[in-house]
């Protein structure tokens, strides 16, 4: 909508400029009368005076009677103006109003967005501690709906003693105070930030809540990975030391002992080698700087190798290992070599946790409409699992199996088992960048199931694939 511009805004104030536009008006006015009344005058004057020889008189009726209409019609004409003046004011000043009015819901609008899609907590209380206001942040992390914290006093909603009795302290020194807190009923780590805000009402306070459980959680898995990259490094390194000690002790001169140390010693040394260059492959993978081989691949192909691999350690053991493929499987979008890698970590774990006459089963078969996670999207699947008879995984543990480093204390306790603790964390993060998804389903003494979902390639795709190659002199003609 088009404002419109003020006719004269200064006509309607009182001050000394309108006072003296006003009389600027009136006497242009009144010029026009005394001109028209003295023109009239003078001839109406010649005319009597020739006539009847009284000419001030007949003068003076005459133009009083000639002159009304003028001066009706001019005060007519002022008032017509003035009244136009005035109308287009009030519109100008109507418009405006709308306009600051607008404005003021849109700033109100903005800030009201900016306030609900802010990640941290915001609530807002009077002078007698009622919730005047809070978003969507301080709902979630405090577990009300606005239904009920609105008019409540904030230490019904907060339900924790440390932040009430850090509201409480804020009000009576009137300071800004600040704590970080576990909040165990709702199972987060929050900042907590209050300060006084004074109005004409009264003094309310205004609190800030900052969500850090996942800063924590990563803090935490920082920690267990200084700590657990320590422990396997140390315990090789500590291997050797003794070793090299024995060996300084006289134990060098024995040829047979000798042997048997330094053997014993290049084995800690490949574990330490081994350590290392996990390391250095998941970095690489975590940075981007792995790049994938993809092309179309049968299920066969990824699986076979890995299982007669560890037929060995499986049968030492004497654990039955076993692969069971439906036939007609179709082909996969994989990296063989990568893949080979997720395979055999997988089914080394299933050996390694489950005891002496055990079961590892991996399987496979086809989903057509699977949904990875934070996507909506369906999509055919070929769904990977290794099962085993092993001790299993705890609740507590499951979250984290496919951390770095990350093993369950349990199975530290039950089974003495080497490794890195890396073989997961690397197994994911493969399969996520084939547009896979990885998971785990266990119970404590029941055994474990991993997952592994990959992409289909349709027979499309797959003679498309053989076609370039063809074409690129990678596959022999048929």
């Amino acid at each position: 909508m088009t404002n419109p511009s003020p006719p004269d805004p200064e006509l309607y104030v009182p001050n000394a400029t309108n006072t003296f536009s006003y009389r600027r008006i009136a006497v242009s006015y009144f010029v026009v009368v005394a001109l028209s009344v003295l023109t009239t005058a003078f001839w109406l004057n010649r005319a009597s005076c020739r006539t009847t020889g009284d000419c001030l008189l007949t003068a003076v009726v005459m133009t009083l009677v000639i002159s009304s209409p003028l001066v009706v019609w001019l005060a007519w004409r002022w008032g017509q103006w003035h009244m136009q003046q005035a109308t287009l004011m009030t519109t100008w000043l109507e418009g405006e109003f709308r306009r600051q009015v607008s404005l003021a819901g849109l700033e109100r609008t903005r800030l009201s967005t900016v306030l609900q899609q802010m990640p941290d907590g915001v609530l807002l209380t009077n002078d007698v501690g009622q919730i005047q206001l809070l978003n969507s942040a301080a709902r979630r992390l405090l577990q009300v709906t606005e239904g009920d914290a609105l008019g409540r006093s904030f230490a019904e909603v907060a339900y924790h003693h440390e932040l009430i009795d850090l509201w409480q302290k804020s009000r009576a020194d009137q300071t800004e105070e600040s704590i970080t807190l576990e909040m165990m009923r709702f199972g987060l780590f929050l900042q907590a930030i209050i300060s006084p805000i004074r109005a004409d009402v009264g003094t309310g306070s205004l609190i800030i809540l900052q969500d850090l459980t996942r800063i924590r959680r990563l803090e935490t898995i920082r920690r267990d990975f200084i700590s657990n990259v320590s422990h396997e490094l140390l315990t090789p390194i500590a291997a050797m030391r003794a070793l090299v000690e024995t060996l300084q002790d006289g134990a060098i001169d024995d040829p047979v002992m000798s042997q048997k140390f330094l053997g014993r010693a290049q084995i800690e040394v490949d574990t330490i080698t081994q350590i290392v260059n996990e390391l250095l492959v998941l970095s690489r993978i975590e940075s981007g700087q792995v790049s994938l081989r993809l092309k179309p691949i049968r299920v066969m192909d990824v699986v076979l190798r890995p299982m007669e691999h560890l037929q060995g350690p499986a049968a030492r053991q004497e654990i039955d290992l076993v692969l069971d493929l439906p036939a007609g499987l179709p082909y996969i979008w994989a990296d063989s070599d990568q893949i080979n890698t997720v395979i055999t970590n997988l089914v080394h774990n299933a050996i390694k946790y489950t005891p002496t006459s055990g079961k590892v089963t991996l399987s496979a078969k086809v989903k057509r409409s699977f949904v990875l996670p934070d996507s909506d999207l369906e999509q055919p699947m070929v769904v990977l699992s290794v099962k085993d008879t092993g001790i299993g995984i705890s609740q507590d543990d499951l979250p984290r199996v496919f951390e770095r480093f990350y093993k369950g204390d349990r199975s530290r306790q039950r089974i003495k088992a080497d490794g890195t603790g890396l073989g997961l964390a690397i197994a994911k993060h493969i399969v996520q960048a084939h547009a896979g998804h990885i998971w785990v389903k266990s119970k404590e003494w029941k055994g474990s199931k991993f997952y592994i979902a990959l992409p289909i390639v349709t027979d499309e795709e797959v003679q498309k694939f053989v076609h370039e190659q063809q074409n690129e002199g990678g596959l022999p003609a048929d």
